[in-house]
């Protein structure tokens, strides 16, 4: 329990990806602090010995406060699914987090960014905010550590509809699918080790699979099928129905058809150690 004199706030702890980093760290040894618009929901998803403190990322005030007295924070937001939401969460947040951070003499912040986030791909809502957020966090002059990260096996079972899961689009390229679990285990270890600080580090799985392959593997354990639709489809019945979430799925969908992984992840895998978890071992367990 070497970290107990460190404290971390997690911004977005209660998220699908948040959550397993305020885990780990509070396993790791770490005080855990959140900021949460609802203190009690937080509570309920995270059990006893996190410090929550109600407030917003938006609200200067509550951010101040939630700041104040930590040794680092970790930012797990999720924007969209408009482009406003985009700008609002993954830039604009993300760099009043890093500004205020600087000014409070936190000691690093780390940030959940995605593989296909550069000033070459920022071409949808989603990139063109995350890069931004990037050119804050690295502007702000504060201690930082950027995961980019391909796709999380946890984001198989959001493509699920009844006893079919959705491939959108022609998703040609090899992805090395990476478990939650492995990602908050090295963001734990990256505030373990003054190496991890001020680099941009890859996260990849140890296996690769187009997303074809992999919803064909999760829906053999999970006893769905594999159904397809382009990204013009979705699109265009996000357009009829007004729903803002298609619409959304469809951009990102047609950008991962573009954007392939062209990173390394033999830093990341160096200073904090390979994830281990394959696909298959994830779907045993998750499947029951």
């Amino acid at each position: 329990m070497k970290n107990t004199n460190k404290r971390i706030l997690v911004i977005g702890g209660t998220g699908m990806l948040g959550k397993p980093v305020a885990v780990q760290l509070k396993a790791d040894g770490f005080a855990v602090r959140l900021l949460a618009r609802d203190p009690q929901k937080a509570r309920r998803l995270l059990g006893d010995g996190y410090e929550i403190m109600r407030g917003d990322v938006e609200d200067s005030e509550t951010l101040r406060t939630a700041l104040c007295g930590v040794d680092g924070v970790h930012i797990s937001l999720k924007g969209g699914p408009t482009s406003a939401d985009f700008e609002r969460m993954d830039h604009l947040a993300t760099g009043e987090i890093a500004k205020t951070a600087k000014e409070m003499k936190v000691g690093r912040v780390t940030i959940l960014s995605a593989y296909a986030v550069s000033a070459d791909k920022a071409d949808t809502p989603e990139s063109r905010s995350k890069f931004k957020g990037e050119v804050a966090l690295k502007a702000s002059g504060v201690p930082y550590t950027i995961f980019r990260a391909s796709w999380f096996m946890e984001t198989l079972p959001l493509f699920v509809q009844g006893k079919s899961i959705s491939l959108i689009g022609n998703q040609p390229h090899p992805l090395h699918w990476v478990a939650a679990e492995d990602y908050a285990r090295m963001v734990s270890i990256s505030y373990q080790t003054e190496a991890a600080l001020n680099k941009e580090l890859y996260i990849f799985g140890p296996e690769a699979y187009n997303m074809g392959e992999a919803m064909n593997i999760y829906a053999e354990h999970a006893g769905l099928k594999v159904a397809t639709m382009s990204t013009q489809m979705l699109a265009l019945l996000g357009a009829l129905t007004f729903n803002t979430e298609w619409k959304g799925m469809a951009t990102l969908m047609k950008h991962y058809e573009k954007w392939g992984e062209d990173g390394s992840a033999e830093e990341a895998n160096r200073l904090l150690g390979e994830p281990m978890v394959t696909l298959n071992e994830w779907c045993q367990r998750t499947r029951g």
